[in-house]
């Protein structure tokens, strides 16, 4: 029973080591262009984050708030490169408490690092884009690879 505890206990830890880096069949940039950079992957949809569109709207340390667009490209996983219309995303970024928000329509939703999504992961993108810095980093699940492709 213990062997058998051990090895799920092992196999979950794994899981949660790659779970949200682990797009080894989406390409890490848009039509191989470094400016559309691969922030998520799920069910064959890629969302690329186009690093020449990012915007500083408000630079006041500990407050950010950044903007950016957002590719969203069906079946990326098999191959597809045509992305569909941009979204524009912004975000809040509170560096001292470590809260990131998502603005939905003039309301700033808070976005949970530990509920790994596409915003999460946009919003962490994107600051590391405009920073070099990483903001949930592990505290979300982040690893080097996922910031490798923007560098």
């Amino acid at each position: 029973m213990k062997k058998v505890f051990l090895s799920l206990a092992l196999m979950f830890g794994f899981f949660l080591l790659i779970q949200p880096n682990a797009y080894a069949d989406y390409p890490e940039h848009l039509n191989g262009d470094p400016d559309y950079v691969l922030t998520f992957g799920r069910q064959g949809m890629g969302y690329y984050v186009q690093k020449s569109s990012l915007n500083v709207e408000q630079y006041s340390p500990p407050i950010y708030i950044l903007s950016v667009k957002v590719y969203h490209v069906n079946n990326a996983d098999r191959g597809n490169t045509f992305p569909g219309q941009p979204t524009s995303r912004r975000f809040l970024y509170k560096w001292d408490k470590r809260e990131m928000y998502l603005d939905a329509g003039n309301v700033w939703n808070y976005l949970d690092p530990k509920r790994y999504s596409s915003n999460v992961a946009v919003g962490e993108m994107t600051f590391y884009i405009a920073y070099k810095e990483k903001f949930y980093g592990q505290l979300g699940g982040f690893n080097d690879g996922f910031y490798s492709p923007a560098d």
